[in-house]
């Protein structure tokens, strides 16, 4: 813990520093998100939308390397990526109902497909494996305004909607009787997880974001019911799993979001097992007569 301290205040290597700040700003918008997303059931809509960012990645490498277009980065990419990815989808679940599934499968494979090409015809050699995975060599001062910048959007946002979006969520056929604009909290949703997707792409990577988005919120889902609540015990979970897990990265020698997924996995386990001994010692106790 003492090395880990020495590194954390080290004023020369400011990214152990920047690891940490960052998780604790990502887990706003992942527990927020995060919560919706899966009181929706929108988890394979939004890991559609995460792997096509891919592709924005890979078609800003292809530019900057290939045309020296410096300022299409591939921040900017994914995030155009993301969000055009995610009007497409949305779109597509509304009316392609029937065929809902396969278009979403078709859309995860081609916008990592297209993001492979476009990396394979840029010149010199570059490492998917960051942008996959995550690295926290990646996070920067820039990333983490980028986070304050997100959460303060995604709180404004649900501060604003809380009401339909809680109507949305619970209940569908209600709110549009009610005349709740039920396809434009669709879209904002999938808008709202794509942006967070890009986001924290540099801290835990295009591919475990959803692990992170979701994971937390099933934890929190067996100790509390109610919408606010949740966000509020995920936000903490994520929090709690980010730190730990950059700590057990550390210590190990292992990549930060791998860790990070890894922890968060065994607290849901744990917290699943425990359930269950807990209903089954319910259930044994006999009443007295």
């Amino acid at each position: 813990m003492g090395e880990l301290w020495k590194a954390f205040t080290d004023p020369h290597f400011p990214f152990l520093r920047y690891a940490f700040l960052s998780g604790i700003l990502a887990s706003v918008s992942f527990g927020v998100v995060g919560s919706y997303v899966v009181t929706k059931n929108m988890v394979s809509l939004v890991g559609a939308i995460s792997h096509s960012v891919l592709a924005g990645v890979g078609f800003a490498l292809f530019l900057q390397h290939r045309y020296q277009i410096g300022y299409i980065t591939p921040f900017y990419g994914a995030l155009v990526a993301g969000i055009l990815s995610a009007v497409i989808i949305s779109i597509v679940s509304k009316y392609l109902k029937g065929r809902q599934d396969a278009v979403i499968g078709a859309s995860w494979a081609v916008g990592m497909a297209m993001g492979m090409v476009f990396l394979a015809y840029t010149p010199g050699y570059i490492d998917p494996m960051s942008y996959l995975f995550g690295s926290t060599l990646l996070i920067t001062r820039t990333e983490i305004i980028n986070l304050i910048l997100l959460d303060i959007v995604i709180l404004g946002i649900v501060l604003m909607y809380y009401p339909q979006l809680w109507a949305y969520c619970f209940d569908e056929e209600f709110s549009r009787v009610r005349n709740v604009p039920v396809m434009f909290l669709h879209t904002l949703l999938l808008v709202m997880s794509a942006i967070t997707v890009v986001m924290m792409m540099p801290m835990v990577g295009i591919i475990l974001v959803l692990a992170q988005l979701s994971l937390p919120v099933l934890i929190a889902e067996q100790f509390v019911s109610r919408l606010f609540s949740l966000m509020i015990t995920s936000v903490i979970l994520s929090m709690f799993t980010s730190s730990v897990g950059l700590m057990g990265s550390y210590k190990l020698d292992l990549p930060a979001g791998p860790v990070i997924v890894l922890t968060s996995m065994c607290i849901y386990v744990i917290a699943s097992l425990l359930r269950v001994i807990k209903k089954r010692g319910i259930r044994t106790v006999k009443p007295k007569k």
